[in-house]
């Protein structure tokens, strides 16, 4: 119930919150135009509101078409304030500019058309100073110094755009980073569940393993002990009946085993705990005719080349068991320069022993796991009739390294690719996009902060060079005197002259004289200034006016 009432809250609150603000900018606009004039700018009016309700019906489809038209109503209007052709400036539209910006950076990734537009407004700005001044004849001086308000303009064009947006930016990548983090949660969890099904599959694999070898092998020396119990007792006698059933017995055993859990032979399982000579003493204590041939030392059955030797003579001798019962088997092991070199070879059934099942196929379950765990290791596996000509025996050959090919078996490195200190393509994922959120936070804040320091830096800069270009020092105002050329008191004086409006109160001019003014130093507030009058090429008088606030 809370959760359909606020869903319902949201999907009516917004629309109505957003339509409240722009009515209340529409209304602002209004007022601030009628209320300063005398005469209603009724077009003025009517363009600045068509554009706010076009910029807030496209804000939520196309915010960067939104903010387009707004910063192109707020600038031309500043602009036509700045050259007369309106008679002031309307601050609301800057106003509504701050969230259209933001939505613009909320809702769309696009950079680029909106650096267009804050360029191409600048730029506008700045052009239309520049026409302004050529078209009205400013000299240097108030060129340079009026270009100090129109910077403060392209400024305001910027810093109304660029910080909201900027803004939005950062909350919407920081919202996705949130959005990004619950599904890696999720993705997570889903991992966590597979791994654990995982473990359980490994595991049931590895009990199967165990289960295929040991009770296979024992159930083929039971099936052993079984045919020479059978070979030994008398024809018909209920004995060797009863040999001969526990010998089939066990085979059947043996094959519904490996049925049922063979296929799930999976992994190398736990290492044998009995070297491959206490093996073959439990085979030929059964009654299995076999012996061991050894060459050097033998293999630490605890590693993974020692447990597949293991494994390779455990399922010869079980396959042997079964499917040549009776025959002769050599085990043969040879151990040097870091490899094993088993074979495992039987003669083949002898033809007094009762017939059983013949192999099903070139390779069983049992090989085919055998072939996979050899080569596994860097090793190969050889399996066939003995000498090459069927009816003569069964043999297996393998070649096994006591490590694993490509290292020493310990794996990559702690700090290597599959290491447990090597970050995850998930921490990677999430790192990087928390090191975007900040570098867009932090430019949220510093590329306003820096235009804001670099405007302002320019605009002093430039007031105070444009100032003390306008000071005519004490000592040259001292060797101008009334009645010199013109030429020759220009070489006295500054690059700049003082505005002549910017003087209050100023005394009226001798009939017939252009007079200049010059500032006596560089100083806050309203220093004094010097006046120079000239008529027919001539100074005709010279003074120094005080200024007070």
């Amino acid at each position: 119930m809370r959760e359909g009432t606020r869903e319902t809250v949201l999907r009516w609150g917004r629309p109505a919150a957003g339509a409240a603000l722009w009515t209340l900018l529409g209304a602002l606009t209004v007022v601030e135009l009628f209320d300063s004039r005398d005469r209603p700018p009724v077009f003025e009016a009517l363009a600045l509101v068509l554009a706010l309700a076009v910029s807030a019906v496209l804000s939520r489809s196309h915010p960067l078409t939104a903010l387009g038209v707004m910063l192109s109503a707020a600038v031309l209007q500043m602009t036509a304030s700045g050259v007369l052709l309106v008679e002031t400036f309307v601050l609301t539209p800057w106003l509504a500019l701050l969230p259209l910006a933001f939505l613009a950076g909320l809702r769309s990734e696009r950079v680029r058309p909106v650096t267009a537009m804050v360029v191409a407004a600048c730029v506008f700005t700045l052009a239309v100073f520049a026409a302004t001044g050529l078209l009205s004849g400013y000299d240097t001086r108030t060129f340079l110094s009026r270009s100090v308000d129109w910077l403060g303009g392209a400024l305001t064009v910027a810093l109304t755009t660029v910080t909201p947006w900027l803004l939005g930016r950062y909350l919407l990548l920081r919202g996705r980073l949130a959005r990004d983090g619950w599904a890696i949660a999720e993705r997570m969890e889903r991992a966590r569940a597979a791994d654990a099904d995982r473990a359980r599959l490994r595991e049931r694999a590895r009990i199967a393993t165990r289960m295929h070898d040991s009770l296979g092998h024992d159930l083929a020396l039971i099936a052993v002990r079984a045919a020479a119990l059978e070979m030994s007792a008398p024809d018909g006698s209920d004995r060797r009946n009863a040999a001969a059933e526990l010998r089939t017995a066990a085979h059947e055993a043996n094959l519904r085993l490996r049925e049922v859990i063979g296929v799930l032979r999976e992994g190398d399982g736990d290492a044998p705990a009995e070297p491959v000579a206490a093996l073959v003493r439990r085979a030929a204590d059964a009654g299995m005719p076999v012996r061991l041939l050894r060459e050097g030392t033998d293999p630490d059955p605890g590693s993974p080349g020692g447990a597949a030797v293991h494994r390779v003579v455990q399922e010869a001798l079980t396959n042997a068991a079964k499917y040549a019962p009776g025959s002769e088997v050599t085990v043969r092991v040879v151990r040097e320069g870091g490899l094993t070199r088993v074979s495992v070879l039987d003669t083949g059934p002898p033809g007094a022993m009762p017939a059983l099942p013949a192999r099903r196929g070139p390779e069983g379950s049992g090989l085919a796991g055998l072939r996979s765990l050899v080569e596994g290791l860097g090793g190969d596996l050889a399996t066939g009739p003995a000498d090459g000509a069927p009816g003569r025996g069964f043999s297996v050959r393998a070649t096994v390294p006591d490590a694993p090919s490509g290292g020493d078996g310990a794996g990559p490195a702690p700090g290597g690719p599959a290491g447990v200190d090597a970050p995850s393509q998930t921490r990677r994922a999430h790192a990087e996009a928390r090191a975007r959120a900040r570098r867009r936070l932090v430019a949220a804040v510093a590329v306003p902060a820096a235009l804001g320091a670099g405007a302002a830096l320019a605009g002093f800069a430039l007031l105070w060079w444009v100032g003390t270009n306008s000071v005519l020092p004490p000592e040259a105002y001292g060797r101008i005197s009334v009645g010199d050329d013109r030429a020759l008191v220009e070489q006295e004086l500054p690059r700049f002259a003082y505005p002549r409006q910017s003087v209050d109160d100023r005394p009226p001019d001798p009939p017939g004289s252009v007079c200049s003014y010059y500032l006596v130093r560089h100083e806050n507030g309203l220093p004094p200034v010097y006046r120079l009058c000239f008529a027919d090429g001539v100074l005709v008088a010279k003074d120094e006016i005080r200024r007070f606030e």
